[in-house]
């Protein structure tokens, strides 16, 4: 990608600005909005569309998000010493993780035992750890919300570790994401990081070829239809987020987001995305806090009862949450990432060295 032209930086940070968005809308759906449905009087239709829209976007949320990951990883893994890069792509994001894993967890457990008196959510998640053993059990086992930061970390020293046999460790990688498929590896967390894997190699060590098929000529085309048979056969087997779909999720989103940058100033979509990792760690306490609030006050006071209240919230409670919650996770980091606060978002040990930007924990 070192010869990409200015539109080829913007669709990258297009798409991440969108999967981090979309990352929003699964907590605030499965969290909140999921658990509403069954006291609507009105607006189900809109609703459960809602609910569809966030499953019918799985094969590219997660996907896509490490194929970047792994496409600005590619310098430190192929090129950089382990002394040049071992401190920012590995101790930086195993400390954002440990930290906000804990910072998460006392503040959503303060949430839901001592403010509100309930959880959003009955999931196994370090987030509503009972005791400081369950919370160290799930962490270790990436049961978390911030798996993605455990992935992330673990992605880089393999592929830096094996980057040589790239084709032999891409293979294995399809192999572990087919075993999560066929529900082979127990636990959502060690499964979502299993099955990620290849899209972050995919970034890594491939991403020219996917860059490529998404200028749609003839050849493209022919080899696209091939993707979405192979993807429709394997739905037709119950496997939904099979490669093939996740493989064609970020050719789409390549070519979506660069058609949006030549057509209109993406600007605060891109500047979103190069902000991923506050809005990634802040997130979750947010839409806990606003979920459990709101959920909470409108059942106390029977307000679905009221066939409109019920409407609004079916047709405007995914994108009013989104858009608050992300705009107050960005103020709460501008507020606290001054000073001593700068260690809340990056290792202690770079605040001595010259920072480029915050979200570059984020960048894999």
């Amino acid at each position: 990608m070192a010869t990409a032209g200015k539109n080829e930086v913007l669709w990258i940070n297009t798409l991440k600005g969108g999967c981090i968005l979309l990352v929003v809308l699964h907590h605030t759906i499965i969290t909140t909005f999921a658990p509403s449905l069954h006291y609507l009087t009105a607006g189900l239709l809109p609703a459960q569309l809602w609910v569809a829209f966030n499953q019918y976007l799985s094969p590219l949320r997660m996907p896509a998000f490490f194929f970047v990951s792994g496409l600005l990883a590619v310098n430190a893994i192929s090129k950089k010493s382990w002394s040049e890069v071992f401190t920012k792509k590995f101790s930086n994001i195993i400390y954002l993780y440990l930290l906000w894993g804990v910072i998460q967890w006392t503040s959503i457990y303060n949430i839901s035992t001592h403010l509100i008196g309930q959880k959003l959510s009955s999931a196994t998640n370090a987030a509503y750890a009972d005791s400081p053993l369950e919370f160290v059990k799930l962490l270790v086992l990436s049961m978390t919300s911030l798996w993605y930061l455990y992935a992330l970390a673990g992605y880089f020293v393999v592929a830096k570790l094996f980057h040589r046999q790239k084709y032999a460790l891409f293979l294995a990688a399809l192999l572990v994401n087919y075993a999560t498929q066929f529900s082979l590896v127990p636990g959502w967390g060690p499964a979502s990081v299993a099955q990620n894997f290849i899209y972050f190699l995919l970034g890594a060590f491939f991403s020219h070829h996917l860059v490529q098929l998404s200028f749609m000529n003839r050849r493209n085309v022919l080899i696209v239809g091939v993707f979405i048979v192979l993807g429709l056969g394997h739905h037709a087997m119950g496997l939904y987020k099979n490669p093939f779909y996740c493989l064609l999720s970020i050719v789409f989103g390549i070519v979506f987001c660069r058609a949006l940058n030549n057509r209109f100033n993406m600007g605060w979509l891109n500047w979103i995305g190069r902000n991923t990792l506050q809005i990634y760690v802040l997130h979750r306490i947010f839409i806990e806090l606003l979920g459990l609030t709101l959920l909470t006050l409108a059942v106390s006071y029977h307000l679905f009862s009221n066939p409109l209240f019920s409407l609004v919230w079916a047709v405007s409670l995914p994108l009013v949450a989104v858009s608050l919650c992300t705009a107050v996770s960005l103020l709460v980091w501008s507020l606290l990432n001054r000073g001593p606060g700068r260690a809340l978002f990056l290792y202690p040990r770079l605040m001595k060295k010259p920072e480029k930007r915050p979200e570059a924990a984020s960048n894999g």
